[in-house]
């Protein structure tokens, strides 16, 4: 049993507590876009013609027809949201995972940063200043920014959280490596006591709209205590879901209070993908 299934037991049983993108990973991200391949061939006006009336109407979203089951049909470049074997989100499920060891565990490495928040339609971006960074295996990544999904995209034993933060990295050569940390509404939070209110008090409500955030805040307050994760190999959870992007998961949740997430769905009432299969790919669980 998961140690979020166990957490939930817990709560039950209290009678006074209650439970509670590089695209967004979104469009204005700083990720490496999946090229399409241009013919050259002369018989292929036609198909040419279609292809950019194609990519230029490519606008996605999370319902209807430029929904997440409709993505790899927008554009060429979004294929691999259909034809991928190695993408994202995923449910995480400790029974299934593999244990690694303690110094497998990403190192999280965050300064104090300054931010401009952008509403690209899709999710609140905060681009970060440079400085802060994680390393995998020996290999540094810097913190691009980070931006939000609702509910959870990950699952956990096929359970939604409330949000779920992505922190989205890259190396000197340009490969991603994301931070997943999963929101819940919990108690604790209701009070004041979380760590999201100075930032959602100024999220900017029309897309393309703005907001800088000038004095430096700490992100570290943004994770768990307990840095226990998940580990896998897999993708941008938005078009173009361009594979080779390194997971962690951390499987702790930290709390966002109820009128924090009611304020974010307001601006998006829904912004993740379905779940994905995990197919023979290895999940590996890290105690740290």
């Amino acid at each position: 049993m998961s140690s979020r299934v166990i957490r939930r037991a817990a709560l039950v049983g209290v009678a006074a507590l209650t439970v509670l993108t590089v695209t967004s990973c979104g469009d204005s991200e700083t990720e490496p876009k999946a090229k399409a391949n241009v013919s050259a061939s002369p018989r292929s006006d036609d198909k040419a013609d279609e292809k950019k009336e194609k990519e230029e109407g490519a606008h996605w979203g999370y319902d209807g027809a430029g929904g997440p089951a409709n993505w790899a049909t927008l554009a060429e470049d979004f294929e691999a949201c259909e034809e991928g074997k190695e993408q994202s989100p995923i449910d995480l499920d400790d029974d299934k995972a593999v244990d690694a060891p303690v110094n497998k565990a990403v190192t999280i490495d965050y300064k104090p940063v300054t931010a401009e928040l952008v509403n690209n339609g899709h999710t609140i971006q905060a681009n970060v200043s440079a400085g802060s960074k994680i390393v995998i295996d020996g290999t540094s990544y810097d913190l691009k920014q980070f931006h939000f999904h609702l509910p959870s995209e990950h699952t956990e034993d096929g359970e939604h959280a409330d949000m779920e933060l992505h922190f989205v990295h890259a190396d000197k050569g340009g490969a991603l490596a994301v931070v997943g940390v999963l929101m819940d509404d919990e108690d604790d939070a209701k009070s004041g006591g979380s760590a999201f209110a100075d930032l959602f008090a100024k999220l900017p409500a029309e897309e393309g709209a703005t907001e800088k955030i000038t004095k430096a805040f700490d992100l570290t307050t943004f994770l768990p205590g307990d840095r226990d994760q998940y580990q896998y190999e897999g993708s941008l959870t938005t078009p173009p879901c361009a594979e080779g992007v390194k997971w962690t998961v951390l499987k702790e949740e930290v709390p966002v209070s109820e009128g924090e997430v009611a304020a974010y769905k307001e601006l998006f009432p829904k912004s993740n993908r379905p779940t994905q299969p995990v197919n023979d790919r290895e999940v590996s669980v890290v105690e740290d």
